[in-house]
């Protein structure tokens, strides 16, 4: 080819406006989706203040009178005799471990004593869990695990249903 020949210059090929296209798309479903999933939902557009006009701080109000109400159904069955020291205090260890977990959003069921102490502000749940261990676990002939009142087994369960 002599050297004072011009040539005309190469076109870009269709899929380099494909792809543009593409990414632009791409771009647009990327805003649309942080939109779409950070946008306030019906639930949360629907609280409505109480009649006094204040929102409750407490938002975990719900949670806590299911497990008051629960811990009275394990009181009211342990004075009905249905349950014996060593069981309600199973089913106090398990009704709070529940609450734990709903409150946590993590199961708590299966934590060690150790595991729960190192969740965040779970001070008076370890305390509480610990002092089920003695009448959960001991057998009858030891005169120690009678040593904890169940009155006030299921009063220090409510407080940190309560508190917590």
């Amino acid at each position: 080819m002599p050297v004072d020949e011009l040539v005309d210059p190469v076109g870009y090929s269709g899929w380099w406006t494909v792809a543009g296209l593409g990414l632009l798309l791409l771009a647009g479903a990327v805003v649309f989706a942080v939109l779409w999933f950070t946008r306030a939902r019906a639930v949360e557009k629907d609280v409505r203040p109480p009649a006094g006009g204040y929102l409750s701080a407490d938002r975990w109000a719900a949670l806590r009178s299911e497990y008051e109400a629960r811990l009275d159904a394990v009181e009211r069955r342990y004075h009905e005799g249905e349950l014996d020291e060593r069981a309600l205090h199973l089913a106090l260890s398990a009704e709070v471990r529940a609450f734990a977990s709903r409150r946590l959003g993590q199961d708590a069921s299966s934590m060690t004593l150790s595991e729960i102490q190192q969740l965040s502000g779970a001070g008076h749940l370890t305390q509480l869990i610990a002092s089920y261990y003695r009448p959960s676990f001991a057998e009858d002939q030891d005169p120690r695990a009678h040593e904890v009142d169940p009155g006030s087994s299921v009063a220090r369960a409510r407080t940190v249903v309560r508190t917590w």
